[in-house]
Order: C-alpha cells, then structure tokens, then sequence
C-alpha cells in the first residue's frame, strides 16, 4: 500500500501522471498547436490590406495620403529651415483645397521641465491648425501629428505619415457629407522633435486648447508593423471602450502603456497630458533602423501600416464627433489586450487582482493535488521553484548583453538609433533560440534529480507570484502573467482528473493563453530595440518555455538528452552568424556617424568633436577624452576633442537693449542673433560670478527651477534674421556679467565649408552634425 504524499517516484514515473502517455507525435502536434496560435496572433497584429486611390471618397485611402508623403516628404525640414516653410505652405494649400480655412498659429514655445535637459529649450514655431466646425459641439476631437524632421532624414515616416494621416482622414470625413457633432481640430504641431515646442505652444497659449477634448496622436518610430496604441492619458475607460468598439485594427497592450511610464520616450503626448486633454498615443515602430535616418523617404513607407494608422484615425475622429464628450467615462482604468482576430480583450484594473488571485489559487491548488496524486512532493517543488530563478537570471543577462556582444563582433552595427539591424529576423530568433538554450540547460540536470513534473510546477510559481503583485502594484501590465498562469494551471488540474489519453488536449487547452500572450508578446516587445531583448523577450520566452515543459517532456529523448540544449546553442550561433552575414552595410543600408565643430571666437581656435566610441571615419579627425566641455549647450556629455583648423565664420552677436535697476534686481535685456542662419542661437552665463533669478525669452518666462538651470541659459530654434530678445534679472550686488552666446547649425551639407572635412563614405551618413560658433561678451 502506497501512503500518499509519501511516495517519490521516479522521474520517468511522474511523466504520464501529468502529460499523458509519452508519444512524440501527440507531443509534435500538442506543440504545433501553440506555435501556431502563436504565430496567428503576431500576424492578426500586422496590417496587410491597402485601399486603392479610387476607394470611396468617405473611406481612408493609404494610396491617397502616400501621394501627399511623396510632395511633401522629398528633404530633410527641420524647423527653421527654407524647406520646412516649403512643406508648411504646401499643407496648408491642401487643407484650404478641402475647404477648410487653416491659421498658422506663430508663437514660442518652452519644451516641458520634464524633458530634465539642463539647458531650457525653447523655439519659434509655425503649428498648422484648421477647424471641421461641428453642429452642436459639447468638446473638440483633435487629429494631431508634427510636420517637422530631423536634420538628417525626410521624415517620411517620422512623422510624414501622421501628418498624411491627418489630411487624408480629414478629406474622408468631410466627403462623408455628415457633419460631426463636435467640432474636429487638425493640429499638424511644429518643432516636435527638438523638444515638444509646438505642442507646447499650444496648449500654454491658443483658444481652442481650452475646454474638453479628446487627442489623437499618431506617430512612428520605424518604417512598419502594426499600429500600436501604447498609451493613453488616466483613467482610460471611455478612451479604450470606444477604440475597442470602432477601430477595425485596434492593436493596444495596457502593458505596453505600464512600460511607457519607465523607457525614456516623448511624443506631443507629454505636452498635451498637463493640459487636462484626453490623448491617444499611436506609433509604429518595426524597422527602427530607418527612424532618424536618411533613409526615411518615401521608399521606405509602409502602405498596409499606413492604412491601418488612417483607418483606425478616420474611425476614432467619426466615434468621438458624434458622442458627447461631457458623458465621455473617465472615473476608471482598464487592463487591455489583443486576441485574434482583432479583439480588443478590456476588463476593469479591480478585476486585474481577481484574476491574479484565482491564478494563484489555482497553482496552490495543482502543487497540492500534484502531491496527493503522487505526481511530485511539495520539497521536490520548492527545490524547483528556487532553481527556476536561475534561467529566468540567465536569460535577463544574455539579452541585456545580447546587443554589446553583436556590437563587438561587429562595431558598425552600433551605428543604429534604435539598435535594430536592417535584417533583424535572424537576430530575433536567435534571441528565442538563446532563451530555450538557457532554459534547456537548467531541465537537464535536474530532471532527473527532480522530476519533470516538479520543473514544470517550479516555473508556475514565479510568474503565479508575480501576477499576484502585478494585479495590485500594475493592474495594466499583470495579464501577462496571471492568464497564461491561470490557464495552465487549470489546464494542469483538469489533466490529473482525466484519463492519461485526454490529459495533453487538457494541458494544450490550458496553455492557449500562454500561446496568445506570452510568445507573442515577447515577439512584439523585440522592434523596441535588441538592447531592451533583456527586460521584456527573455523573461517571456523562457516563461513560454517553462510553461510547455510537460508537453516537450512528452517527445523528450531518452537517450543523450545533453545534447537538446546544445543544439539549441548551435541553432543559435548558426542564427547569430546568418544575421551577421546578412546584415549589410552600405550605401543602400547605410550607417550613424556623428561629427562636429566647435569654433571659439573669443580665442580664434576651433575643435572637431566626436563620439567617445568614433566610427572608423570619425576616427580619422583624432580626439582624445577631455573632461573640459567647451560648448556644454551643444555637448551635454564628454566627448573625444581634436584640434581643427580655424574657418572663416562669423560670430553671433548680442545687443544690450536695457540695463536698468531698482528695488534690488538689475534688469538685463539683450537681443542674440546669429550672422551666419544658423538654425539654433544659445545664451548661458559664462562662469561662476552671476546666477540669474529669473529669465524671459522671445516673451515666455520660463517656470521657476533651480539657479542651476537659469545659469545654464536658454538654447532657441528658428530664430530667424531678427535673432531673439532674453531678459534676465540678477541681484543687484553681482558685478559684470559674462554672457556667452553660441549659434548652432546642423544640416549636414553645412559641415561642406569647413576646412579639412572630408565627407563620409557611401556607407555612413552624418546622423549627428553640428556647427557651433561661440562669443563671450561682457555687461559691464
């Protein structure tokens, strides 16, 4: 007689107790399964269909709005440039051909103390606005993009495609020949992408910020892929319930939005929240190589991805147009996900803990019958449990150095903004092929020592834990633990009350969820970079992993089982070595390189200035590491400085227009201007003798900071030929005051003139350029 809970089997005896019969191919085919939901799910997120150029006038076309991309989005047009009023004139002629009556709303704008750059950004921008009026508005839907680029690339995707977006969707709506009930504001915001100013300007000074709304934001970060929806402003009830009812792609994750609150990331979002708006924020982001590159052109425009951004945009702009906006639920947050075919799964933050709780539940409950079945024993659990923190460990580290290590093989791959290859896939796979490595190396000694059964219930226990705690600390981002642990520990459950030959159809149904979430949701986390693969793919991977272990023990071998996990690590330096191979690097998948001038007019000696890890190129203009920062405007960080020869530049210039003082402050105001266009002017206090206690720029007093910040100065974009006026007050008792000033240029056929440049091969392009003259001038 066996006493139970008593009983150690072997571990050859407890693989039938919770998987059923060992049969390679209803293991084969239980696997199949998963791997196939999983693959379903990734493919029901990516956009596939395109509507012609000659689709309905009332629905969204991606061939129409591409048409806009490829006017507008030609050259590089960061703000302040002739091309970047180009594009403006020829938004605004398409806006005013629709009908509609566009303003080019001029103001400046101060980017949010959240940005923590030290000196305060601030800039002369140009937001685009026009008005859809509404038949009894009770608050304003906003369509909003940036119009403007970076120095170095088109910015077809960033943020041309938002923007076309934009056009496209307002033409829809306005053939649809049904007015809205609210009215809808097209805001194309300027100078976005050096600091929010645009968005910012908005909201501090233009009438129709004011009052209820509802934002959408969209933007890129890549070339392709699904249309996320990452974030929304707090609570988001009545914003989710309705993009879940009328999106026809609506692909959002509250985890994603979790994460978004941690990885450093800004959008207009950040400008608009203060404000009290209501915003959805939306971006795609595969291929990320071609994000601030030169390569954002047109060519590099994905049409599935933009229909799926315009009709998600077009079908949110008709839903929020005719609802009442003072009705709009706002008093609760929702945890969200996607399911196929395009579902978007909602429930309360409240129930977030329920369904934690019942997963946890439900492990205790399996560990326990485990035992009574003589399955396993509660020390063999524990022993497993605290052993499956090691690949979970080892998986974290091999992602996070995943990306150093490529790097070290091969150092052009660092030139990447958002550390993707252009040929990711390999590498992607390689990353999964890591993580089963891991995991298979920690199952195969201890299999034996512990049992199967003991592993597979070990790694249930973490991730039940965790979706506990995420359930009260994270509600948004504990569905991706508690539903797959809750299935499989259900599915678990029911397999011990069944027959051996029914148990893998229970244990495969019970790990559907696992196969919905978990392995799709490491694939979708890995487009944000491979040196994030650490802190989201792995632990997910290796969890998917753990979860499948009864059914891969199903088709384990019984003999020479060291070799499965060194198989694995074959596959992945065999994927490792074909993405290397593949992974090109030339004119057609060129590189970063970063290269600037530093010209100091008060000695007559200029500098090259390069990152502290050159590029072969960069290399060639010397450098070494100095802790001295000449221009500490332009350079934030140390970098390598080499001299350079002198160029014949002139330098910017400073007007004292008023010096007066009274009741104890001395009143500084002087006017800045840069003799040479450059697109960016710079003041800051040169040294230790004055800290200023307040300061004014084109008008916008900037918000109280610390004495640092104000002793940092100011750095403006788009002056133009009138340059900027800046006031600042001091203490009376402060002596003569030094006043550095320092205008920038960044488009990289300025560095064309300069005295021994020598232009970067075909394979490089200046990502990161800049020309800064600088003058010292004292007020006496």
């Amino acid at each position: 007689m066996t006493t139970i809970g008593k009983r150690t089997p072997p571990a050859e005896e407890d693989v039938p107790a919770l998987a059923g019969r060992r049969s390679l191919v209803t293991g084969l085919v239980a696997l199949g399964v998963l791997l196939l939901v999983s693959a379903w799910t990734v493919v029901d997120l990516n956009p596939s269909s395109v509507s012609p150029p000659d689709a309905p006038a009332r629905t969204f076309s991606a061939q129409r709005a591409f048409s806009h991309i490829e006017r507008f989005a030609t050259r590089p047009h960061p703000v302040g440039t002739p091309e970047h009023a180009r594009v403006r004139d020829y938004l605004v002629g398409e806006l005013r051909r629709m009908g509609l009556q566009p303003q080019v709303h001029e103001a400046t704008g101060l980017a949010p103390r959240t940005l923590e750059t030290p000196s305060v950004i601030a800039g002369r921008v140009f937001n685009i606005v026009a008005v859809v009026p509404g038949t009894a508005p009770t608050g304003r839907v906003f369509v909003t993009a940036h119009y403007d680029s970076v120095p170095q690339g088109p910015g077809a995707n960033d943020d041309g495609s938002g923007t076309a977006s934009a056009l496209e969707a307002a033409r829809a709506l306005i053939a649809g020949g049904t007015r809205p009930r609210n009215d809808v504001v097209l805001l194309i915001t300027d100078a976005e992408e050096v600091g929010l100013l645009g968005a910012e300007a908005f909201v501090a000074g233009h009438p129709l910020a004011k009052g209820r709304s509802v934002v959408i934001n969209n933007e890129a970060r890549g070339a392709k892929g699904p249309v996320l929806m990452f974030r929304t402003t707090r609570p988001n009830s009545g914003l989710i319930s309705i993009f879940g009812s009328v999106a026809p792609h609506p692909v959002a994750d509250s985890a994603f939005a979790e994460l978004m609150e941690i990885l450093p990331n800004d959008t207009d979002f950040t400008a608009f929240k203060p404000a009290g708006m209501s915003v959805f924020d939306s971006a795609y982001a595969n291929e990320g190589t071609y994000y601030h590159s030169v390569l954002d052109d047109p060519a590099h425009v994905d049409l599935p991805t933009l229909q799926q951004m315009g009709d998600n945009t077009l079908a949110l702009v008709r839903a929020f147009g005719q609802a009442d906006l003072t009705r709009l639920e706002t008093g609760q947050e929702l945890v969200y996900f996607n399911v196929p075919p395009d579902v978007l799964v909602r429930y309360p933050a409240w129930a977030a803990s329920v369904v934690g709780g019942l997963a946890l539940v439900a492990t205790t409950a399996l560990v326990l019958l485990a035992r009574r079945r003589g399955v396993t024993t509660l020390r063999r659990t524990l022993l497993a449990s605290v052993s499956a923190l090691v690949p979970l460990a080892l998986g974290v580290g091999a992602g996070i150095g995943f990306w150093d290590a490529l790097v070290t093989v091969r150092p052009e791959l660092g030139g990447t903004t958002t550390t993707t290859p252009y040929r990711p896939e390999a590498f992607w796979v390689a990353v999964f092929a890591i993580a089963a490595t891991v995991l298979l190396a920690w199952y195969v000694p201890l299999r034996r020592r512990l049992g199967p059964s003991a592993l597979a219930l070990g790694m249930l226990v973490w991730p039940a834990l965790l979706g506990a705690a995420l359930g009260v600390l994270s509600p948004g981002s504990s569905h991706v633990m508690t539903w797959p642990v809750l299935g499989a520990a259900l599915g678990a459950l029911t397999a011990l009350y069944l027959p051996p030959r029914w148990r893998v159809v229970a244990l495969t149904a019970g790990l559907l969820p696992a196969a919905l979430i978990l392995a799709p949701g490491a694939w979708a986390a890995l487009p944000m970079g491979l040196s994030y693969a650490g802190y989201a793919v792995m632990p997910q991977a290796i969890l998917f992993g753990g979860l499948v272990l009864p059914l891969v023990e199903m088709i384990w071998p019984r003999r020479r089982a060291p070799l499965v996990p060194l198989a694995a690590l074959v596959v992945s330096v065999a994927l490792v070595g074909v993405g290397l191979q593949l992974e090109k690097v030339d004119k057609d998948h060129p590189r970063k390189t970063a290269l600037g001038y530093g010209l100091d007019a008060d000695t007559g000696k200029a500098v090259w200035v390069t990152s502290t890890s050159p590029d072969r190129w960069a290399r060639r203009y010397g450098g070494v590491a100095s802790g001295a920062r000449p221009f500490p405007e332009v350079w934030e960080t140390p970098e390598l400085i080499a001299p350079a020869k002198a160029a014949p530049l002139p330098a910017p210039s400073l007007k004292v227009i008023e010096d007066t003082t009274g009741a104890g402050v001395r009143t500084v105001r002087v006017l800045i201007r840069s003799e040479r266009g450059a697109g960016l002017i710079g003041l800051r206090v040169a040294g230790d003798t004055a800290t200023p206690r307040s300061l004014t720029v084109a008008g916008r007093t900037v918000p109280e900071g610390t004495s640092k910040d104000l002793g940092a100065g100011f750095v403006f974009h788009a002056p133009g030929p009138q340059g900027v006026e800046a006031s600042l007050t001091f203490a009376t008792e402060e002596g003569p005051i030094r006043l550095r000033v320092t205008d920038v240029s960044s488009l990289p056929g300025d560095m064309a003139g300069l005295p021994g440049y020598v232009p970067p091969p075909q394979e490089l392009f200046l990502g990161d350029s800049r020309i800064a003259v600088a003058k010292t001038h004292t007020v006496p």
